[in-house]
C-alpha cells in the first residue's frame, strides 16, 4: 500500500458535505460500482414496509449526518412461535410486533424528517462484531485518485454503527481480513477495494468541483463481496490519527 509524505495545509479547502440520495443516484449510473451499492430508497411508510418485506434486516438513516448520529437497524425475526421485529438505536433494543409499531418508534426517534432506507448487508465479523472499511481517497496530480490507506472500523459491541467517534475500535485491514482470508486472497481483496474506490471518486468528482478527498466506507460479506455504506465528502481528521498509529507511519496528504 502506497502512502504520501506530502505536507498537509493548515486550511484545507473544504467541500460542500454530500447528501446521500443524491450520491446513490449518481453511482447508480456506474454499471461498474452499482452492483456493489445496498437497496437504497427515499424513506416513508410505504417503502418501509416494501424493503422490510424483502430483506430480513434494514437501516434507516439521515439523508445527510455523520458519526452514526440518528441510524437505526431494523431486523425481522422468525421466532418458533410468533415472528417479531427488533430496532437497534444506540444501545437500546426494541422488540414489537407489527410493522406499524416499528415504524411509528421510528418516528418518534428520528433525527430530522429526510431518511433512507437500506438493505442490510451480513458483514465479516472481527470477535463476533461487524466492521467496515474506511478508504481516504486523495487525487492527484496527473488527476487519478489513489488511496491512502485503510482504517478498519469494528463496532461497539453494543451498538450498530462502527463510526470511532461513536465507540467503534480502529484496526488495520491486516489484522481484519486475517481470519477471512489467505494472504494470497487478502492482496487481491485490497486490490479490488482500492480499485471500487478510485471508480467511486471518479463518478462522484464532477458533483463537487475542486474537491480532492473522499473518504470512502465499504463493508464485505460472507463472500468477500465489498459493498458500498456511505461516501464522505469531508471525512473527519480522527482517520488520519488512527491511520498514523495503525500503521506507525508519518501520513500526511497535501489538499490544494
Amino acid at each position: 500500500m502506497r502512502q504520501s509524505n506530502a505536507a498537509v495545509p493548515i486550511k484545507p479547502k473544504k467541500p460542500t458535505k454530500g447528501i446521500k440520495w443524491e450520491q446513490h443516484r449518481e453511482l447508480m449510473k456506474n454499471s461498474q460500482v452499482n452492483r456493489h451499492l445496498p437497496a437504497t430508497m427515499k424513506l416513508n411508510k410505504q417503502s418501509f414496509f416494501a424493503m422490510l418485506s424483502r430483506y430480513k434486516t434494514v437501516y434507516l438513516k439521515p439523508n445527510q449526518g455523520a458519526f452514526g448520529v440518528g441510524v437505526m437497524q431494523v431486523r425481522r425475526i422468525v421466532h418458533e412461535k410468533k415472528p417479531y421485529f427488533r430496532i437497534h438505536s444506540g444501545t437500546q433494543q426494541h422488540k414489537f410486533l407489527a410493522k406499524e409499531e416499528v415504524y411509528a418508534f421510528f418516528l418518534g426517534k428520528r433525527v430530522n424528517a429526510d431518511y433512507l432506507i437500506q438493505q442490510g448487508i451480513d458483514l465479516l465479523r472481527w470477535n463476533k462484531r461487524p466492521f467496515d472499511l474506511r478508504l481516504m481517497i486523495t487525487k492527484q496530480k496527473d488527476h487519478t485518485w489513489r488511496n491512502e490507506g485503510f482504517v478498519g472500523r469494528v463496532a461497539h459491541h453494543k451498538k450498530i454503527v462502527t463510526n470511532i467517534r461513536s465507540g467503534g475500535t480502529a484496526l488495520s485491514v491486516e489484522d481484519l481480513l486475517a481470519s477471512h482470508t489467505n494472504p494470497t486472497t487478502q492482496k487481491k481483496v485490497i486490490m479490488n477495494l482500492n480499485k471500487l474506490g478510485s471508480r467511486i471518486c471518479k463518478q462522484l468528482e464532477k458533483n463537487y468541483p475542486g474537491i480532492q478527498l473522499f473518504g470512502i466506507d465499504i463493508g464485505m460479506d460472507q463472500n468477500l463481496k465489498p459493498w458500498v455504506i456511505e461516501v464522505n465528502t469531508r471525512p473527519e481528521k480522527i482517520c488520519w490519527k488512527c491511520m498514523r498509529k495503525l500503521y506507525k507511519k508519518n501520513i500526511s496528504v497535501k489538499i490544494p
